[in-house]
């Protein structure tokens, strides 16, 4: 993916609209309550500005269930809010599957391919908690939205950087 103009100009209207529905510049703010108005704006800002995926659905879920933020994301998204809060489809892969491959397969002694199956279960069950919405998905789609996911957190990461560097060069003049 990608990071695309719009997403870019998405992320950030997004990102200074919760800054101002939150008055994070607010002098009575402490420095954590500040430090989690802005993560928080960066997590909705991302949601929207990604648009309708199973883990964007699931991160604005995550935040409207913890108590003492239960408002501010319905505060900053407005009417985007019931949009995101509906549940998607779910989206199914046919997989092609050849009957030389699973002959292949069913050959790999038993004891081998249950370690091989315990282990990948354990590594799906460690992606499903770290996606947002992750503990619907399975098989294809539980892959296709973490790599979804990262690379969105990525483009957050530099977007945040340069918003960052941005403010500091204002502050040098």
């Amino acid at each position: 993916m990608q990071v695309t103009r719009t997403f870019k100009q998405a992320f950030l209207e997004q990102m200074l609209l919760g800054f101002r529905v939150t008055d994070v510049s607010s002098k009575r703010m402490s420095f954590q309550e500040k430090k989690s108005v802005i993560k928080l704006s960066a997590d909705v800002a991302l949601a929207v500005a990604r648009g309708s995926r199973k883990w964007t659905r699931g991160l604005i879920a995550n935040l409207s269930m913890e108590q003492q933020k239960r408002q501010l994301p319905r505060m900053i998204l407005v009417k985007q809010y019931e949009r995101l809060m509906k549940p998607c489809g779910s989206t199914s892969w046919k997989i092609p599957r050849s009957k030389k491959i699973l002959r292949k397969c069913l050959r790999v002694s038993s004891t081998r391919r249950k370690k091989k199956l315990c282990a990948v279960e354990k590594r799906r069950r460690v992606l499903r908690r770290l996606v947002p919405g992750g503990e619907s998905l399975s098989g294809f789609s539980l892959l296709d939205e973490t790599l979804d996911y990262v690379l969105s957190l990525r483009a957050q990461v530099c977007l945040m950087q340069s918003l960052l560097m941005t403010c500091e060069a204002s502050k040098r003049r």
